[in-house]
């Protein structure tokens, strides 16, 4: 918190009345500044302005990102409860770029995301998220892959917003970078892909490597959850302010976020994990965050 008066010696009393000594989150200010001398007194006008939560750079109203208008018609093919899609319906809302959400049901039918059409027009890969838009002369383009699109949407934006993957200015700053993405890459490599969908569809026997018995694809995914999280749950330990790494929002905290939420459906105890709990609860106060919840999706189901 900043100090109203020097190292909070002075208390300062408040338009309602009340007596503080430091600024809290969303406090209102009205700053007044003026100089005086010899009788003279020069004012320098007032200056208006609230106290915002790190890394709450959106908590404000939205804006569109500077680059945002060289490409529009932002539309991202998603399923509500995609962790994938998840992040990056985060990331749209972090950096207030408008958009709408193209539906696409992991099981309806069994997957529309399997069908020739979207693997032909949309993914190859036959998986959400993907990004489509237009740029300025009309032509289409395409972007597959979580991490990707975030890298993207962060070079659309102003440099003065904070990226959601540090831009690694200095060594302090390229040591802030590798930990959110090294938290980030865990998941997204070391988890994600082992509860994924299709994955939990073939697997129907496997050995669980901790204890060495035989489970079905579920049990094993919630194996691989709880190894996974574990090592997030030491390196954000090791790297938390308010936030996963530091006091702004990351890639690593939109990958924990819905990755909890996963763990939840698989039936892992997430009490042992308590630095990734209060880093989801800072997060879930922000309005991007809490925008890009899955049953706040138009898709979302009971």
């Amino acid at each position: 918190m900043l100090e109203l008066t020097w190292r909070g010696r002075d208390e300062i009393k408040l338009s309602d009345g009340g007596v503080r000594k430091f600024l809290r989150d969303h406090d209102a200010l009205n700053i007044r500044g003026w100089c005086a001398e010899g009788g003279s007194r020069i004012g320098f006008g007032d200056c208006a302005g609230q106290i915002l939560p790190a890394g709450a750079y959106d908590a404000a109203a939205p804006q569109p990102a500077a680059a945002s208008p060289a490409f529009r018609s932002f539309e991202l093919h998603s399923y509500w409860r995609s962790s994938c899609s998840w992040r990056v319906r985060i990331a749209l809302a972090y950096h207030g770029i408008d958009f709408s959400v193209k539906p696409v049901h992991l099981l309806k039918g069994g997957g529309e995301q399997l069908t020739d059409s979207f693997k032909t027009g949309v993914n190859p890969m036959a998986q959400v998220p993907a990004l489509t838009f237009a740029d300025g002369d009309g032509h289409s383009h395409t972007i597959t892959q979580s991490m990707a699109i975030i890298e993207f949407l962060d070079a659309l934006a102003s440099p003065s917003t904070p990226a959601l993957v540090p831009r690694g200015d200095g060594p302090l700053g390229a040591l802030q970078r590798a930990r959110a993405l090294e938290i980030a890459e865990v998941i997204g490599s070391g988890i994600q892909p082992l509860q994924n969908l299709s994955i939990m569809q073939s697997v129907k026997s496997a050995v669980d490597p901790d204890s060495g018995s035989e489970v079905d694809g579920k049990a094993f995914a919630a194996s691989r959850i709880r190894r996974g999280l574990a090592a997030v749950e030491r390196l954000a330990a090791a790297s938390a302010g308010r936030f996963a790494v530091g006091n702004e929002v990351t890639v690593a905290d939109l990958c924990i976020v819905p990755q909890l939420y996963s763990a939840r459906r698989f039936g892992v105890e997430l009490s042992e994990y308590p630095t990734l709990l209060r880093i989801e609860a800072a997060c879930e106060a922000l309005p991007c965050f809490r925008a890009a919840r899955p049953d706040a999706q138009p898709d979302a189901e009971q």
